[in-house]
């Protein structure tokens, strides 16, 4: 064979390979696309079975719950198995599908769910600087829109109520502690007690959510009741609740129940609506200025508008000036609200739970490691230094369950010790950037039993929350008291 023909081969045998090559990646290209449609497809049918259970789930009687049951363990199979062909989805019978052993999800190591159980403690002898505000909802008694909506009788319990744990270690069903019950807040003594328990663990004052939609108020009870009667001795302010109301608790747009809509004439009504309030003795100010909180001025068309025509009002009925404060924006720029709010504040959990903070395998998707949420939390605070006033806050940890039925939010692996190092942290940084008088903090929550954060005692561990933040916020040691639950 001739050099010639020797060249000709290896050219002959290059452009071969250069064919097989590009024929493998064409194959591979069009088995990649197979399984991408066949996953869009089970995901796509996963959404439908979402759909379908929201929509249902306030309207299943007792009947219905064993299938609904059954139609949730098949989202769960397509969320979570790696194989669609062992899920047979068959909405019509609620077949639950045969899966092996070997197909089970991988849970996270640790505890879901890391406490202990503590008898209360009293820490009136001690004294601190910092004015810890906890979030406080006011949903725990009747009224006729809840009637109307979700049926006669209807509380925040009824949802609490219902939760039941997700994967193993999820820490669900959760119930009050005997102390204190499933409390009504249609009374004062209800609220004289949770100012008690309040005030022997340093606990400032409450952040009342104040649910007024263009005129029309809701859950306004117990904050009546805490303003016709002086003798319930304890600070408070007001944070406008102001998203739609839906059937999904998020403030999202779809199936609103009661719509906040954003008039100009609106404005300073609501200014009036919460005048006695702010007149109040007890309604928290900074140098004479009473605070009002806004939840979400991502909602507000206009937010300036808004805020002047307050400032405006407020002057006009004889309140004076007034502070107002927003919820940090998080897809906005903080340069555009300065000169126009006062402050911003914090409010945990929102934009920790990031990618980088999910956990995997575990039946919803929004599943959020505790730990790493706190870390992240305390990274970002060091090199931030806000435009305008900052105010930080923290929380036990997230879990709506009660609430959300598909892919509820929770924070795996809580502890009370990286609680109280998220409160020992934002003391250290409240310390630092504020004056003395002005040293406020915030706790979610007070009572979002729904949505699994919560400073009241609970039966199975007790006082352990309360007692930790107390701890933190007072500068003492932090030391596990594991006691026995009492009888």
């Amino acid at each position: 064979m001739t050099d010639v023909d020797k060249a000709g081969v290896k050219e002959y045998e290059y452009r071969r390979r250069i064919i097989e090559l590009e024929t493998e990646k064409n194959l591979e290209k069009q088995k990649v696309m197979q399984m991408k449609l066949q996953y869009q497809q089970l995901e796509n049918q996963c959404h439908y079975l979402e759909e379908l259970i929201a929509l249902q789930d306030a309207k299943l009687n007792s009947k219905g719950w064993k299938a609904l049951e059954k139609m949730r363990k098949v989202v769960y199979c397509c969320r979570h198995f790696s194989k669609p062909k062992k899920v047979t989805l068959s909405q019509e019978q609620g077949l639950e599908p045969e899966l092996d052993k070997k197909d089970e999800p991988k849970v996270k190591k640790g505890k879901p769910y890391r406490s202990h159980y503590e008898e209360d403690q009293d820490f009136s002898k001690y004294h601190t600087d910092i004015k810890t505000l906890t979030f406080y909802l006011p949903q725990y008694h009747t009224f006729p829109e809840n009637d109307e909506w979700w049926g006669k009788g209807f509380t925040e319990w009824v949802n609490t109520r219902k939760a039941k744990p997700l994967f193993p270690g999820h820490y669900q069903l959760r119930e009050p502690h005997d102390d204190i019950g499933y409390y009504t807040l249609d009374n004062k003594e209800t609220l004289k007690r949770q100012i008690d328990l309040a005030k022997r663990h340093g606990i400032y004052g409450f952040a009342f959510y104040y649910y007024w939609f263009s005129g029309k108020r809701l859950m306004e009870k117990p904050v009546d009741i805490f303003l016709e009667n002086k003798d319930l001795d304890f600070p408070f302010l007001f944070c406008w609740a102001n998203e739609n109301w839906t059937r999904a608790w998020d403030g999202s747009q779809h199936d609103i129940i009661m719509k906040q809509e954003y008039k100009k004439d609106g404005y300073r009504a609501f200014i009036r609506d919460i005048k006695k309030y702010l007149m109040d003795e007890r309604y928290i100010r900074i140098d004479g200025k009473p605070i009002i909180m806004i939840y979400n001025i991502a909602e507000i068309p206009n937010l300036e508008e808004l805020v002047n025509a307050w400032r405006v009002c407020a002057r006009e009925e004889g309140i004076g000036e007034i502070l107002v404060w927003i919820r940090y924006p998080m897809q906005k720029n903080e340069h555009e609200f300065a000169g126009i709010v006062d402050a911003e504040f914090d409010f945990a959990p929102h934009y920790f739970a990031g990618v980088e903070n999910h956990v995997d395998d575990l039946p919803s998707k929004e599943v959020y490691d505790y730990e790493k949420i706190v870390d992240q939390a305390i990274e970002r605070y060091q090199p931030h230094f806000p435009i305008i006033p900052f105010y930080y806050s923290c929380t036990m940890g997230w879990d709506n369950t009660p609430r959300r039925k598909v892919n509820p939010m929770i924070f795996y692996g809580y502890s009370p010790k990286k609680f109280y190092d998220w409160v020992r942290t934002i003391v250290k940084f409240t310390r630092k950037r504020h004056r003395e008088e002005d040293r406020f903090i915030f706790v979610n929550a007070w009572n979002e039993w729904a949505e699994g954060t919560y400073l009241e005692p609970d039966k199975k561990y007790g006082y352990t929350n309360i007692n930790t933040l107390s701890k933190a916020i007072f500068d003492l040691p932090y030391q596990e008291r594991k006691t026995k639950k009492k009888d």
